[in-house]
């Protein structure tokens, strides 16, 4: 019987969340978490307008800061409805199987971008403690309502991280100082070995 009061007890603090400890308690509270392998601070004049962790057990994340209030209504090539901000920072992170399988997936994301997008080639800057591939972009087809922006890749151990900034011919902020500033804003957990 005691057995049994005391697996109840153990069961009941686990579903009420007592039995989980934050592995960085130092990240305050406003920051977006990617489980306990990064935090990401909301640039200034942007917002959270997305935060996608339901592929998170797959060690996939991703968000979408928004700035401008008022989005304006767009139809894509396939004929789809979309929203179109002044401009907007997405960032995608996938916890890979080695860091080995992280740069191949970099590699991808930046074929990737190549063809939506000129860009000037993959710079090597350093931002804090990270590394990254940057690189300013423009659009290929004058029917993007995104009509340049800038891109940054990094691989952190397992991780692949990617944000970008795109922008509509109105923004007027310069996109590599403002995707910079955000990418200063990125806190990093320590990866187990």
């Amino acid at each position: 019987m005691k057995k049994s009061w005391i697996l109840l007890v153990v069961i009941a603090l686990l579903l009420t969340g007592c039995g989980h400890q934050d592995r960085h308690p130092e990240w305050n509270e406003d920051w977006l978490r990617f489980g306990d392998l990064l935090a990401a601070e909301a640039p200034e004049g942007f917002y959270l307008g997305e935060y996608n962790d339901t592929l998170s057990l797959g060690g996939i994340w991703y968000a979408a800061f928004n700035c401008g209030r008022e989005p304006k209504p767009y139809v894509n090539a396939e004929g789809e409805d979309a929203e179109v901000y002044d401009a907007q920072i997405f960032l995608l992170v996938e916890e890979c199987e080695s860091e080995a399988a992280a740069r191949a997936e970099l590699a991808g994301w930046i074929e990737r971008e190549a063809q939506s997008y000129e860009t000037d080639g993959a710079a090597e800057r350093r931002i804090g403690d990270q590394s990254y591939q940057a690189m300013t972009l423009k659009a290929a087809k004058a029917d993007n309502p995104y009509s340049h922006g800038a891109a940054a890749f990094a691989a952190r151990g397992n991780l692949a991280i990617s944000a970008e900034l795109l922008c509509s011919e109105d923004f007027a902020g310069e996109a590599q100082t403002i995707l910079e500033q955000f990418l200063s804003g990125i806190h990093y957990g320590e990866q187990e070995a």
